[in-house]
């Protein structure tokens, strides 16, 4: 069994050898520049396991928060809105949900809701019937 072997380990052998004599150093530049390419590689990859890193804990942080904060209702100037008074009168209160939209109390709201428009009366002005 060991024939078989022989003409193949000298292939082999005289492969290797004629591959030597051709083999031919790698310029300096070329083996400087793929150090620095794998140093940046390294370096990307630190910075992103970092970023990940502190992301996780942030929200890690936030998971272990006692509840939600209270929402705080912003500060505002007088408001112009249905609920605040209209002209120094008392304050109306806006119709129930299955109300006629153009009746309010004991008057009648003096803006109409156009067909198609999708705007609403103005609450804020009641005249009251007979007037």
């Amino acid at each position: 069994m060991s024939e078989p072997q022989d003409p193949l380990r000298t292939l082999f052998r005289q492969a290797g050898a004629f591959g030597q004599a051709r083999a031919e150093a790698v310029p300096v530049a070329r083996v400087a520049e793929r150090g620095r390419r794998a140093r940046r590689r390294r370096l990307a990859a630190l910075a992103a396991g970092a970023c990940l890193a502190v992301a996780g804990g942030g929200v890690l942080a936030a998971g272990l928060l006692p509840g939600r904060p209270t929402a705080v209702a912003p500060a505002v100037s007088p408001s112009t809105g249905p609920s605040a008074p209209a002209r120094g009168g008392p304050p109306h209160e806006s119709p129930p949900p299955d109300a006629d939209p153009t009746r309010v109390g004991d008057g009648v709201a003096t803006g109409t809701r156009e067909p198609g428009t999708g705007t609403s009366p103005t609450w804020d002005d009641t005249v009251p019937p007979g007037s």
